[in-house]
């Protein structure tokens, strides 16, 4: 395995920065698809965790889901035998909270879809196992239309479930450690076939959070002024129809934003274009080496751009609040890309600031509650007789005290 070195370029204070590689992997072929006849589906009913098992109650190592390196393992449950029984063929897609996160999803869950680029496959039903749900997000079925799969042949399994035959593709991505090139294929005949020509597109846009208003994200707005000023669109994503963000990015040469789902659509970027993202936390904690790997295998350039101004330090993955300034870092990157405005667009904003101290003591009082809380309904959960009972016992009484 060969190694590359990044192609990010930092605009990150140097304590921050991450030390980024590209590993080059060999791509998948046609032959890396298992073959399980009479296969099961089987859950591990403890955890949103799956595996294909084959007749005699083997797993099929490749079914299990590849995250960080490392293999999320599905347990035997005993009455594999006694499942319900689908006289279908089939191609496993995968499982859990990747098919229902939009972000996750762009970089782990469509990592089975390859197989279907090929005519052998092209009229293949899929299965995809989902506890507790019988559909799938509307952006999922919409993906999965453009790669030619009807809604009648896509099945969601919510139980152990057995199949006359199923296709177990090997993965095209591990998120945070690879993404094959066959992924860029998948994302752009997906791209292909969603684009609506008849909507208006920008060489320049800019993917913004300020719209969300769920309380974790300040900022925002002044930024967003100063890219607006030097020719970005400014896009709030979750206004879109997914076909519309698809044309957008698809169009574009320049995608800016914070870190995030939304800056994830640079699947669907042309090569030869750039990325900026903004970092919106004050830890090294960052999804920079994911957001590279995408943007490497489409081609793109990757710029980094120090935005955190919060008193309390967060991680990347965080329910608290953050807030963004005009830091040095990202003066730096303005100057080094001519980029105008004026002193009142970069000057501290107080009122801003303010909102983010409320928020920041909101939810540090909630947290000191879930912290009270916490020993109390672990002990009353202990009269669920199942993991997976104590589990459900914790999720309602933590619903029942808003923690």
């Amino acid at each position: 395995m060969d190694f590359i070195k990044s192609s990010v370029k930092n605009y990150v204070p140097k304590n921050l920065q991450q030390q980024i590689t590209t590993s080059i992997y060999p791509d998948l072929t046609i032959d890396d698809i298992d073959e399980i006849d009479n296969g099961t589906v089987v859950f591990d009913y403890s955890s949103d965790r799956t595996g294909v098992y084959n007749d005699n109650g083997d797993l099929c190592k490749n079914s299990v889901l590849l995250r960080f390196g490392e293999k999320t393992i599905a347990n035997v449950n005993r009455h594999i035998k006694k499942c319900d029984f689908i006289n279908e063929t089939v191609i496993y897609l995968g499982t859990g909270y990747v098919f229902e996160h939009f972000g996750h999803f762009l970089t782990e869950g469509i990592n089975r879809f390859w197989p279907l680029l090929y005519p052998k496959y092209k009229k293949c039903k899929v299965v995809i196992a989902l506890r507790n749900k019988n559909n799938i997000p509307e952006f999922v079925r919409k993906m999965l239309n453009a790669m030619g799969v009807e809604d009648k042949d896509i099945i969601v399994v919510g139980k152990n479930t057995r199949f006359a035959k199923i296709f177990v593709p090997y993965q095209s991505t591990n998120i945070n450690v690879k993404i094959l090139s066959i992924t860029k294929s998948v994302y752009d005949k997906i791209g292909t076939v969603l684009e609506d020509k008849n909507i208006k597109t920008f060489d320049k846009i800019y993917m913004s959070r300020s719209a969300m208003n769920d309380g974790r994200t300040f900022g925002e707005k002044q930024i967003e002024k100063i890219f607006e000023k030097n020719g970005y669109k400014i896009i709030y994503p979750e206004q879109l129809s997914l076909e519309h963000q698809i044309t957008l990015v698809r169009s574009c040469k320049e995608m800016a934003g914070t870190a995030g789902s939304a800056l994830h659509l640079a699947f669907f970027m042309k090569p030869g274009c750039r990325v900026v993202q903004i970092k919106r936390n004050s830890t090294v904690s960052d999804n920079i080496n994911i957001q590279n790997m995408i943007d490497a295998v489409s081609g793109l350039e990757t710029i980094l751009v120090y935005g955190s101004i919060e008193t309390y330090k967060t991680n990347h993955f965080t329910s608290a609040p953050q807030i963004l300034g005009v830091t040095p870092e990202m003066l730096k990157f303005f100057q080094d890309y001519n980029f105008k405005y004026e002193k009142s667009d970069i000057d501290f904003d107080n009122a801003e600031f303010n909102r983010y101290l409320r928020q920041l003591r909101k939810y540090k009082r909630h947290k000191f509650y879930k912290k009270v809380f916490d020993l109390p309904i672990r002990i009353i959960s202990l009269l669920g007789i199942t993991k997976h009972g104590r589990e459900i016992i914790r999720e309602h009484l933590r619903m029942f005290f808003h923690i």
